[in-house]
């Protein structure tokens, strides 16, 4: 059974131990997590380097054994050797940044295979804002084409039945932004918009909600909000 932990913003702070801890508990693998930067690369060595350092430092206060797997473009994803070090790790870890540019360089190379061996296998997958983004069904897996300028062009289908938004607490707070960003997602589907400092973890259908805010969910049946220690259900749609 797949275990997923998407992380609305907030990677590699305090509050995330626990909720990561949990995630951890049951999975497969070495017991390393192998942190992606990849969404930073844009914007330079030096803030793709900062992020990898953080994701060091906060493991290290708990003595989780991590390592930074340093793909930064498409040719570093084609790579058999990056592929390897994720492959063999108990979780893999994108942190935040350009949805659009991770899924770009990760789509069909031997590193995002290995990011599905690990999932399928017990591994954890990890993903904070941009890395959360990504877990979305993909553009082959909707029913109705979005309208221009609505859609979810990033989504790498890991739960085929789902889109995610994150700092969505930021996105309710803009007039009509919401509606907005959800109006080209088809009806038969869900959408689970996590709040900044606020994660989900579950199996891609059965959730619980941890940290600091909610998680706004919207299924055929309406609209539900979950906080700190609920449990919600996003069913693949019969």
């Amino acid at each position: 059974m797949a275990t997923l932990l998407l992380l609305g913003s907030g990677e590699f702070e305090p509050w995330s131990h626990g909720v990561e801890a949990e995630a951890l508990a049951g999975a497969t693998g070495d017991g390393r997590v192998a942190i992606l930067p990849t969404a930073s690369a844009p914007e330079g060595d030096a803030v793709f380097g900062r992020w990898g350092r953080m994701g060091l430092d906060h493991y290290a206060e708990r003595g989780v054994p991590t390592e930074v797997v340093p793909v930064r473009t498409r040719d570093d994803a084609r790579r058999d050797d990056l592929a390897d070090r994720i492959r063999g790790a108990s979780m893999v870890y994108f942190s935040g940044g350009k949805p659009q540019y991770l899924a770009e360089v990760m789509d069909g190379t031997p590193c995002w295979t290995a990011v599905r061996h690990l999932l399928d296998r017990g591994g954890v997958y990890a993903g904070c804002s941009a890395g959360a983004m990504i877990a979305s069904r993909s553009r082959e897996q909707r029913v109705s084409k979005p309208r221009r300028g609505t859609g979810w062009l990033f989504g790498m289908g890991l739960v085929p039945h789902t889109t995610f938004g994150v700092h969505w607490d930021k996105v309710r707070r803009i007039p009509g932004a919401g509606l907005f960003l959800t109006s080209g997602i088809d009806d038969g589907a869900w959408f689970v918009g996590i709040d900044e400092r606020t994660a989900i973890l579950g199996d891609g259908e059965r959730w619980t909600v941890r940290g600091l805010g909610a998680v706004t969910v919207r299924g055929a049946r309406g609209r539900a909000i979950y906080r700190d220690g609920d449990h919600f259900e996003a069913t693949v749609p019969r």
